[in-house]
């Protein structure tokens, strides 16, 4: 008999579906993080403000150790906060 689990489970969080690790933990990630997806959406207009947005949510991804060990480990591109959010998409 084998049993196993999903990878990954979804949550809902004000309308927003996020798809994570199936671990436990990741609820308060996701209602931290849906705050500021909420602002991308009415205030980013500049690049400066993207730019704070950009770095609140990894702020927050770093903050939990269950989203910190998806975090992008690789230095020589600590500059592309667009990619080294998640590594897991």
């Amino acid at each position: 008999m084998v049993f196993s689990r999903p990878a990954m489970q979804r949550i809902i969080i004000n309308n927003h579906e996020w798809e994570v690790p199936n671990e436990p933990g990741w609820e308060q990630v996701v209602n931290e993080a849906g705050l500021v997806q909420e602002r991308l959406f009415s205030s980013c207009e500049t690049a400066a403000e993207c730019r704070q947005i950009i770095n609140e949510m990894y702020a927050i991804f770093n903050h939990y150790p269950v989203s910190k060990k998806f975090l992008e480990s690789d230095k020589t591109k600590a500059d592309d906060f667009f990619t080294s959010i998640f590594k897991w998409g």
